[in-house]
This record gives structure tokens, sequence and C-alpha cells, in this order.
């Protein structure tokens, strides 16, 4: 019998990931803590399945059931926001056995380290593995609830282990499922690749009135116009700077676009707008500042930017002003809430104390 992989979280990333893995032939599972989510694929015994050769990924259970979704399962896919990996990892904590891969899709900004302190904290017992992905692997749109259109997948992402020593261990175990996936050097450079928040949140600040406003849009070729670029670009070198003292190997955002979607010689603005018409003709755009590419790409995408580089005194004004722009239209303290020095159980430690943990 082949194994068993659980995907947790059946939102569009879960979704993605079953209805790929699914017409790939893995035996899957998919859980969610709401059943609206998981009813049309338990109807169904699948999802149906649009641009690829078979129509239909077969999944064995989908349900609001953690416990029975975990159990037996070899890999979990946790797919769910950055915001609620600690509670994740605290209702997976009494149910993990020894053996099981645990792996984040995507981190988002050393998700794997917070996640295995968060099952420490809850007393987990069990001898797993914790991995996180530096990205999210498929274009797509969910159609419906048992319906998934996939377009494409990335060219290139990278997987980090925490410890780093179990990334080859676990990159054996699933790489095969996932063509374009390599060994990250460390989980800081995971960390680091993390773009959401400079694509997505730069993208919404200068664009509320589109994204409060009537009617639907596409997200990239909308708002990705030369200025908004331009500011792209700055806070992306901040990025850099920051990863830079932290040791931390990183491209800039039009390296980025070429190695992942082939955009080769093109401005970041050309870039983003073939990207537009291509990867992500489909995809809904944000019609809510509540939207992840907000809330979550602030709190786990530039927060930790912004600290890391006030720990390691490099400035991040523009970073700082997506920020608080941020922090203005909706009323809250991303800085606070996001994953900052504190929250990351990082506070007192220096540069060498970080890179020395996320490598060893």
């Amino acid at each position: 019998m082949k194994e068993i992989w659980t995907i947790i979280g059946a939102g569009m990333g879960g979704k993605g990931l079953a209805a790929q893995l699914g017409i790939d032939g893995l035996r899957l599972r998919i859980h969610d803590v709401v059943d609206a989510q998981v009813a049309g694929i338990r109807a169904a015994g699948g999802l149906h399945v649009e641009g690829r050769d078979k129509d239909f990924a077969p999944i064995e259970m989908a349900t609001t059931d953690l416990a029975a979704a975990v159990k037996g399962a070899s890999v979990l896919l946790v797919s769910t926001y950055g915001t609620v990996h600690e509670q994740v990892a605290q209702q997976l904590a009494p149910l993990l056995e020894d053996g099981q891969a645990i792996v984040l899709i995507q981190g988002h900004f050393l998700g794997a380290a917070g996640f295995r302190a968060a099952l420490d904290r809850a007393g987990c017992k069990a001898r797993v593995d914790v991995a996180e992905m530096d990205g999210y692997p498929y274009m797509l749109t969910v159609k419906t609830p048992d319906r998934v259109l996939l377009t494409s997948i990335k060219e290139k992402w990278s997987l980090a282990a925490f410890p780093m020593a179990r990334t080859a261990a676990v990159l054996d175990r699933i790489g095969p499922a996932f063509p374009g996936l390599g060994p990250a050097s460390n989980m800081l450079e995971t960390a680091f690749a993390d773009l959401g928040g400079i694509f997505h949140a730069g993208g919404i600040i200068t664009n509320v009135g589109r994204v409060e406003g009537e009617g639907d849009y596409n997200f990239y070729a909308s708002n990705m116009v030369p200025s908004v670029c331009r500011l792209l670009v700055a806070m992306d070198r901040e990025r850099i700077a920051v990863a830079t003292a932290f040791g931390a190997k990183t491209v800039d955002i039009a390296g980025f676009l070429a190695d992942t979607y082939l955009f080769k010689d093109m401005t970041v603005h050309e870039a983003l707008q073939k990207m537009a018409v291509t990867h992500y003709r489909y995809a809904p755009a944000p019609k809510s500042l509540e939207h992840r590419y907000l809330v979550q790409d602030v709190m786990c995408g530039l927060v930790p930017i912004a600290d890391f580089g006030r720990l390691a005194g490099i400035p991040t004004p523009t970073t700082h002003a997506v920020i608080q722009i941020a922090n203005a239209l909706t009323g809250r303290d991303f800085l606070a809430e996001g994953r900052n020095v504190q929250r990351l159980g990082l506070a007192g430690k220096s540069i060498a104390d970080i890179k020395s943990m996320v490598a060893h």
C-alpha cells in the first residue's frame, strides 16, 4: 500500500496541492476546520481537475476530524495561513506519531522553527520532522468547492528543515512529488525568499480604492503599474540588505521572476504584467483589507524583515512605511502582532546566535 499524505487546510493552497498530488497518484486525505471547505470534496470523492491530462484527483478522506486525518499518515502538508501556524501546531501536538514529516507550504519566515517551538510548548512527544518551503509551487484557480483549474508549476523553489540536518531526509521523502524543489542552505534563506510581503502588501496599500471598490480586477495587471513597481524595488533592496547582514543568500525580485517563471531580460514591471496574463490570469484579486495579501503578508513577511533589520542596525524606512500605512488602514498594530524577534523567541539573541540556531 502506498503511504498516506494528509493536507491540512483546504483553502486555495490546500485544494491546489490535493488536485496536483491526487492526479499524480498519491493517497491523500484533506482536513479543514470549516466543513464547507471539504464537504464538496467528500461528496465527490475527490476534486475535479481542469488543465491537466487527468480530470479527477481521488481523495480518500475529506474531514473536519483532525485526529482521523492525521492517524497513520506519513506526511502532513500544512497549507494554512502563517498567522495560524502556532494554533495548528498546538492542535497537532497530541495527535502526532513517530516518523511523521510536517511540511509547511509555505513557511512564512522561520515558520518551521516557530512550529517546532509550538509543538514543544504543547508537550509533543512524537519524533517528527518539521520543514518549510519558501513558496507555494502551483498557480491555480478554485472554480467551485470541488473543482480546480491548474495552470502552471514554478520552475524552482526551496525547502529547509528545522533542524537543518534533517533537510536532506525530508527532501528525499517528498522531493519526487515536487519537481523543482531543492534544498536551501539554511532556514534564513527560505525566510528571506518569501516575497509575498513585497508583492502583495505593496500592491494593496497603493490600490485601496480598487480593493474596496466595486467590480473584479486582475491584481497584477491592474495594480503593478511602473510607480508601484518602483516601490516594490525599494522594499526589495531593504530585504536584501537585511538578509545579507544575516548571511542569507537571496536574489532580487527581478532574479526571482526570472528563476521562478523564466521571465528573463525584463524589467520588474514587464515581468509582472506578463505574469498577470499567464500564470495569474484567472486568480481572484483581494476585495477586502482583511485579505491574506495584506494581513498575513505584512505580519509574516514585512514585520520580520523590519525587526531583523532593527536588530542588525539596517535601516528599512520603506518597509516601515508600508507597515505603518497598513496599520492606519486597518486600525491594527502589525509590528506588535506580527512575527517580530520577540514572537519568534529570538529576543536578546545576536546575529551570530540566530545564524547558529538556523544552521544547527
